[in-house]
C-alpha cells in the first residue's frame, strides 16, 4: 500500500444534517467541487442526493458526471462554461452562473431557441472579491434583461464573500449591503419569478445569520473539516463551566489518510538525510521511509516541520519532502517497523491529526490539502454498516472522460 483515503459517508451526511437544521429555513446546497474536496465527487454525491436542495460544482464536466451517474439534484455550476457546452446543459438540466452582458447570453439565446427550452441561470454579482460577477452598479439592468430574455431562466441570484472567516464582519456585511441594494430594484420581479439568493459559504453560514438568506453554499463544513480557526472558536465555544455553548454544533472529520512505513533505518548521530543535507539527526536515530512524497499530496513546505502518527505516538517529519517519498523520526516509536501503519491525516490512539493541524505545519490551509489530494489515491467508504471501495480507475475515469 502507497497510500490510502477512508472516507466516513456517514460522518458527511451528519454534518449535513447538522448545519442543514442551524440555517433553516435556508435550504443546503452541497458544495462538492474539485472531487468533492478530494473525497471523491460520486460517492459523496450518490450519499447526499436525498439530503441537500441542490449541488455545486465549479467545472461543467462535474456537473455532467453526475447527471451521467443517474444523480438527478439540482446543480449549479459556479465557474467559466464554454459555449460548446450550453446545449448540453439545456438538455440535462444543468443551471450555470451567468454574469455576462454580450455574446455568451446571444449563443445561450440561440442554444435554447434550437432546444426549445431554456437555460436556468444564477446571476452572480461581484460585491467584493473583484473576481467574476457582474458590476454591482450595474448588474440590476443586467438581471433585467436576463428576465425578459424567453431562452433564459433566473432560478437565483447570489455572490460570493471575501473574509466571511473572519469574525470582524465590517467587510462581509458591507458586501451584503451592496448585494441587497444591487438587488433592490428588482426586489418586486425577483419576488413574483421565485429566484433565490444565495451568499454564504461554510463559514458564513454558520456565524453570520442574516447572510442565510434562502440558500448556503457549504463546502469545507460538509466534510467535518472547520473554516478558519474563528469559526470553531465562535461555533464551537464553551461557556465558563466549559459547557458548550448553546446552540453550538460539532462537525466530524470525514477523511482519513493513512500509509505505511517501507523501510527503518539505524542511523548514526550526525546522519544527512534526504535531498539538500538539511537535515543531520542529533543522536542515534531510528528514520522511517514513507512511500509518498509531494506527487502524492504531501506539500513539500511539511518537509522538517510536521509530524506524523505511528503506533499511536507522534513521529516528526525530518529531510525534505521528495516527490514520491518521505522521512519520518520513529527513534521514540520503539515498535515501529517496515509495514507500520504511518497516520497522515485521522486518529492512531489517543492521538489524531485533522486537515487544519496538517495544514499549519505547511503554512497552509485544510481546504488545499484535501483539494489536492491525487484522485488516483485509492479511496474506500464506510457509510454506517456498509463498506465499500471505489477503484482507483473508476475514480479517474470521469476526469478523463471529460476532460476540457
Amino acid at each position: 500500500m502507497i497510500a490510502q483515503l477512508e472516507i466516513d459517508l456517514g460522518a458527511i451526511r451528519r454534518n449535513v444534517a447538522a448545519l442543514s437544521a442551524l440555517v433553516a429555513p435556508a435550504r443546503y446546497a452541497g458544495v462538492i467541487k474539485s472531487n468533492a474536496y478530494g473525497h471523491g465527487l460520486l460517492p459523496v454525491a450518490r450519499a447526499l442526493a436525498g439530503d441537500v436542495a441542490a449541488f455545486c460544482v465549479y467545472g461543467f464536466e462535474e456537473a455532467l458526471a453526475l447527471r451521467e451517474s443517474g444523480i438527478a439534484t439540482p446543480v449549479l455550476v459556479l465557474g467559466p462554461v464554454a459555449a460548446r457546452d450550453l446545449d448540453l446543459a439545456i438538455e440535462r438540466n444543468i443551471a450555470i452562473a451567468l454574469w455576462d452582458e454580450g455574446s455568451f447570453v446571444r449563443d445561450a439565446t440561440s442554444a435554447a431557441r434550437a432546444r426549445g427550452r431554456r437555460l436556468r441561470v444564477h446571476a452572480k454579482i461581484d460585491t467584493g472579491v473583484t473576481r467574476l460577477g457582474l458590476d454591482a452598479n450595474r448588474a440590476a439592468g443586467t438581471i433585467a434583461s436576463y428576465l425578459a430574455n424567453e431562452g433564459i431562466e433566473v432560478a437565483g441570484t447570489f455572490t460570493h464573500l471575501a473574509a466571511a472567516e473572519e469574525l470582524e464582519s465590517t467587510y462581509t456585511l458591507a458586501q451584503l449591503k451592496r448585494f441587497e441594494g444591487a438587488l433592490a430594484p428588482l426586489a418586486e420581479l425577483l419576488l413574483e419569478r421565485r429566484v433565490i439568493r444565495h451568499a454564504a459559504a461554510s463559514a458564513a453560514a454558520m456565524l453570520y445569520p442574516r447572510l442565510r438568506l434562502d440558500l448556503v453554499r457549504a463546502g469545507i463544513a460538509t466534510y467535518g473539516i472547520w473554516p478558519s480557526p474563528q469559526t470553531l472558536q465562535a461555533v464551537r465555544g464553551t461557556d465558563a463551566a466549559g459547557n458548550a455553548a448553546p446552540g453550538a454544533i460539532d462537525l466530524e472529520a470525514a477523511l482519513a489518510w493513512t500509509s505505511e512505513l517501507v523501510v527503518v533505518r539505524d542511523v548514526e548521530m550526525g546522519r544527512s538525510v534526504g535531498y539538500g543535507c538539511t537535515f543531520h539527526t542529533a543522536r542515534p536515530s531510528r528514520i522511517g521511509v514513507v512511500p509518498i512524497g509531494y506527487a502524492e499530496g504531501v506539500p513539500r513546505a511539511f518537509s522538517s516541520g510536521g509530524f506524523m502518527l505511528v503506533a499511536g505516538r507522534r513521529a516528526p517529519v525530518v529531510g525534505r519532502i521528495c516527490m514520491n517519498m518521505c522521512f519520518i523520526d520513529v527513534t521514540d516509536v520503539p515498535q515501529a517497523h517496515a509495514g507500520s501503519r504511518v497516520t497522515l491525516i485521522g486518529r492512531d490512539g489517543d492521538e489524531a491529526i485533522d486537515a487544519n493541524a496538517f495544514a499549519e505545519a505547511a503554512g497552509t490551509i485544510g481546504y488545499e490539502i484535501v483539494a489536492r489530494l491525487p484522485v488516483d489515491i485509492p479511496r474506500s467508504y464506510r457509510d454506517d454498516a456498509a463498506n465499500y471501495a471505489e477503484p482507483a480507475s473508476a475514480a479517474r475515469s470521469w476526469v478523463r472522460t471529460h476532460e476540457v
